[in-house]
């Protein structure tokens, strides 16, 4: 048999607490949950779901600018190479990687694992 839960005086509507509204968001959203079960299971509508993870979201923060340094990307001179000889990475390959995001990296081909993984960690956060 469903529950019924009659409601009288002048509001008449459910009052949630915030609390609550937020264990029903975590639930709802949790890996593998299904909005609409949550809903039926706490008898509320799915677009009220919704409406409380807007009320409840954090606002996006402000975009942060980085700073860039800009290459020439022709190729260097004789007497550059020369000078920059002595150096055991005179010339070094420098790979472009694009995010998913459309922002970029320039790095050396050389550079580990690790520092990429952080670098482009940072980059997406950001």
């Amino acid at each position: 048999m469903a529950r019924l839960e009659v409601i009288t005086g002048r509001d008449r509507q459910r009052r949630w607490s915030d609390a609550e509204k937020l264990s029903i968001l975590c639930e709802a959203f949790g890996p593998g949950a299904v909005v609409a079960a949550v809903a039926r299971r706490h008898d509320i509508r799915v677009q009220q779901i919704y409406y409380w993870r807007k009320k409840f979201s954090v606002a996006q923060p402000a975009p942060v600018f980085l700073p860039v340094s800009v290459f020439d990307d022709a190729v260097p001179s004789v007497d550059t190479l020369k000078v920059a000889s002595d150096t055991p990475s005179a010339i070094s390959v420098v790979v472009e990687i694009v995010l998913r995001d459309g922002r970029g990296l320039k790095i050396p081909a050389d550079l580990d694992r690790g520092t990429l993984a952080s670098l482009i960690a940072c980059v997406e956060a950001a």
